[in-house]
């Protein structure tokens, strides 16, 4: 006990003195997990002296141990015979684990708001049967008696401690004289202050994605010269997230049971130059091998105090994906590949999507309900989706379902809706791949025909009333329309990389986005044409025309597209009827196109009053009629694959 708590104790200021003496006793608390991790690596390189081991360096500094002749103890240890360990600075680690067990125990035995019970009677029978570590020997049954976590088995130094870690946190939450952002803290200064907002605004940007799952209290206070932040993440006790700071070096201290789970939040810090130290695996009771968790320390060097708040704002908001992340990754996994399950979370939480909706709402029952509603059968258990409709249409709907759940949740959506959303969708995954890519193409032809009708538009203004506005506005459209167009070229060039020829319909596609390109680029030439062009204009009339020219060949497009849908899904006689003569009327329509072009040019020549006009309205003529031609060759293209089909 330091003099200024001396002081404070003598002047009767007991509520001054505990928060001090609990800040100690949880300092002990994690030197004690140290100890622990120290005796059992110890005995396993003693056993095991040809493998790999750690000197728990970092856990060392970590936990605020700084005798740095324990970073020789495994290395030192041997097995000196049947159940007998020599262990270097045996004594002095049997007599720091008693200190810090004394330390953690005193807040607790001080409470007069929690009487002590046991306590005290435990912590004596306890200490009294530990080795004194005399001549650097102890023996296997004393290491199992001092680390056992089996409540099971008897009382041990592990489960006191554990007991007392608990009621230290209950007493940490009392002391707690100031919120920050929801976090409890204490024994804080103003740079300190800065430190928790930084993390807590992070965590409150995404713990709403936990939704009705309990966790994620945080507490903050000072231990000597480092800020202690720690998180309680979920209910799992093994789960604990603990982040030390001083000065501009962030610690951070994470156990789980799942080393899976482990490696996915190490992931989620690509980019910020966290170094991860070795991860260590201890047994809960060295006669029960598959009863592990995992320690992991990672140490991050900020610049400045800007890029430190930063990584802490990015830290907390990281958390809430490790809530049920276990649970989720092996209900994806019925779906998907292990490895694509994984990516699939990684997704979510990069997005800030998350899991924990998805399986509020029921989970992979939603799915198999999908499965069995769009097949017409009850899809066996465990069947992978990525057998029945691909690997990548299984990642991209599972992406998909995770985000409908999470906007749905936050919506307030009912679960009927979210089911049928859900079907849809899936239905849409049972198309064939062609009649998707007819599907994107039809989107693509109603765009391109909203591009036309900007293009007829913005000419009848101009005629009407020559409103600037409206016309730029047209513009605009054009452009966002244009950019959507391209979206769905590289959809489809992706998509049809799985059949069979697919330079098919990667070139139908490229061919019919030449039609928005050309009417786009048309539109943005009018918004160049200057005020004082009148209705009587001939120019006018000519461009007038071969745009409603276009905007025809746009809608016999569309009904070109839609008939070949149709007979895809097995139209008759009627369905290849309309699909060809669509297809006749975009090539008739091309022929009346060149004729009027010439028309235009004409005119053009004859009513131009320089050589501008004569360059802006010949390439408006010639973009939209170049439009045209591109209506007629992917038609061509269109009816080639239609006989085919036919064919085949």
């Amino acid at each position: 006990m330091t003099q200024k708590t001396m002081i404070i104790e003598q002047l009767g200021e007991e509520e001054l003195l505990r928060p001090s003496l609990v800040n100690t006793a949880l300092a002990a608390n994690d030197r004690i997990k140290y100890y622990f991790t120290l005796l059992q690596a110890a005995r396993s390189h003693a056993e095991n002296p040809t493998s790999e081991f750690s000197n728990l360096k970092t856990e060392r500094e970590a936990a605020g141990e700084y005798n740095t002749l324990l970073d020789r103890v495994v290395e030192g240890s041997e097995k000196m015979g049947s159940g007998i360990f020599k262990i270097p600075h045996a004594d002095e680690i049997m007599s720091s684990l008693r200190t810090c067990l004394e330390e953690m125990a005193e807040p607790i035995l001080r409470d007069d708001h929690e009487p002590p019970g046991q306590l005290l009677q435990r912590l004596e029978r306890l200490t009294a049967d530990l080795p004194s570590g005399e001549y650097g020997t102890i023996t296997l049954e004393a290491i199992q008696a001092i680390t056992a976590g089996k409540r099971t088995e008897g009382d041990s130094i592990h489960i006191l401690v554990m007991d007392m870690h608990r009621g230290l946190n209950a007493m940490q939450a009392k002391l707690s004289r100031e919120t920050i952002n929801g976090a409890r803290t204490y024994l804080l200064t103003a740079e300190d202050r800065e430190m928790v907002e930084a993390f807590m605004e992070g965590l409150n940007r995404t713990s709403p994605l936990k939704f009705d799952h309990p966790g994620l209290g945080t507490t903050a206070t000072r231990s000597g010269k480092r800020l202690v932040i720690q998180n309680d993440i979920g209910m799992t006790d093994a789960h604990v997230l603990v982040v030390t700071i001083e000065g501009a070096t962030v610690s951070i201290i994470y156990t789980d049971i799942h080393m899976q789970r482990l490696q996915f939040f190490q992931g989620m810090f690509e980019g910020w130059h966290v170094r991860w130290h070795d991860t260590i695996s201890k047994n809960a009771d060295a006669r029960f091998e598959q009863e592990v968790y995992h320690l992991s320390v990672g140490t991050y060097q900020a610049l400045d105090a800007g890029e430190l708040k930063q990584f802490l704002d990015h830290l907390g908001s990281r958390i809430v994906f490790m809530i049920d992340w276990n649970r989720a990754r092996k209900r994806l996994r019925n779906f998907v590949r292990n490895s694509d399950a994984i990516g699939i979370l990684t997704w979510a939480a990069q997005t800030d999507i998350g899991h924990r909706a998805w399986l509020q709402l029921g989970g992979e029952s939603l799915i198999y309900g999908a499965l069995e509603s769009v097949t017409g059968a009850a899809v066996r258990p465990g069947e992978p989706l990525h057998q029945i409709i691909g690997r990548e249409n299984a990642v991209n709907y599972l992406k998909w379902v995770l985000d409908t759940t999470k906007n749905s949740l936050v919506a307030n959506h009912s679960l009927l809706l979210v089911r049928d959303e859900i079907k849809a969708e899936l239905q849409r995954y049972f198309r064939s791949v062609n009649e998707e890519l007819l599907s994107l193409i039809e989107e693509h032809t109603y765009l391109a025909f909203d591009v036309a009708t900007a293009v007829r538009d913005s000419l009848l203004s101009i005629q009407r009333s020559y409103d600037k506005a409206c016309i730029e506005r047209s513009a605009r459209r054009a452009k966002q329309w244009e950019t959507r167009a391209d979206d769905i070229v590289n959809k489809v060039r992706s998509l049809s990389t799985r059949m069979e020829a697919p330079d098919i319909f990667s070139h139908l596609i490229s061919v019919t986005d030449d039609v928005c390109d050309y009417l786009e680029e048309a539109c943005f030439y009018i918004t160049l044409i200057p005020n004082g062009w009148g209705p009587a204009t001939p120019i006018h009339k000519n461009l007038t025309n071969l745009a409603e020219i276009a905007l025809l060949g746009s809608q016999e497009f569309i009904k070109v597209i839609i008939a070949a849908q149709y007979i895809y899904r097995g139209g008759g006689r009627m369905e290849m009827k309309t699909f060809l003569e669509s297809v006749d009327r975009v090539i008739s329509l091309e022929q009346v196109a060149d004729e009027e072009l010439r028309e235009c040019h004409k005119t053009i020549l004859r009513e131009s009053a320089d050589h501008r006009d004569l360059w802006l309205y010949s390439e408006i003529a010639r973009n939209i009629e170049n439009s045209t031609n591109a209506q007629r060759k992917s038609s061509h293209l269109m009816r080639d694959i239609i006989m085919e089909k036919i064919i085949r």
